[in-house]
């Protein structure tokens, strides 16, 4: 019986915790996308936002569904600003930082997990962290605040030019 309470505590920490980093990178994005300079990154912004936010329903939906608390929003924090503190390229670190680090957390999540409804939850929110976390890569090698890595060579395009 302890066991079991131990690990129900457990797993209500773990989605406790992951809607938290999930309602602070939502608020980070509905702020930094007022205040970004670049189309692209203001429309990145507001497409991490939407992620943040289906993901903050999805494991909201299980702790309401197990009587738990759900933590509060921020979003009544953000300030009206338009004005800039800070460069599109520290924006994107911040974003990307924070969907990188929850991919960690997720599969913390997932892998602690040994109910089936959790397990598709956090399958379909890394999923969807990957294609996020993509979509930020591009960005940034695209306007130079990273660097792209080495790639494999495409042996089948190099055969085709002989």
């Amino acid at each position: 019986m302890v066991r079991a309470e131990h690990f129900q505590r457990r797993k209500s920490l773990v989605i406790s915790f992951n809607l938290k980093k999930n309602i602070l990178t939502k608020t980070l994005s509905i702020a930094f996308s007022q205040v970004a300079e670049s189309k692209e990154v203001r429309e990145f912004l507001t497409k991490s936002e939407k992620t943040a936010n289906g993901q903050i329903k999805a494991l909201a939906k299980i702790m309401q569904a197990d009587n738990l608390p759900v933590p509060k929003s921020l979003e009544t924090e953000v300030s009206l600003s338009t004005d800039t503190p800070f460069s599109d390229k520290l924006l994107m670190y911040h974003i990307g930082f924070l969907f990188q680090a929850a991919q960690n957390y997720h599969g913390a999540g997932l892998a602690s997990s040994m109910r089936a409804d959790l397990v598709t939850t956090y399958e379909s929110i890394i999923l969807q962290n990957l294609k996020v976390t993509k979509n930020w890569f591009d960005i940034m090698v695209k306007n130079k605040w990273l660097e792209q890595p080495p790639l494999a060579p495409n042996r089948e395009e190099i055969a085709k030019q002989k």
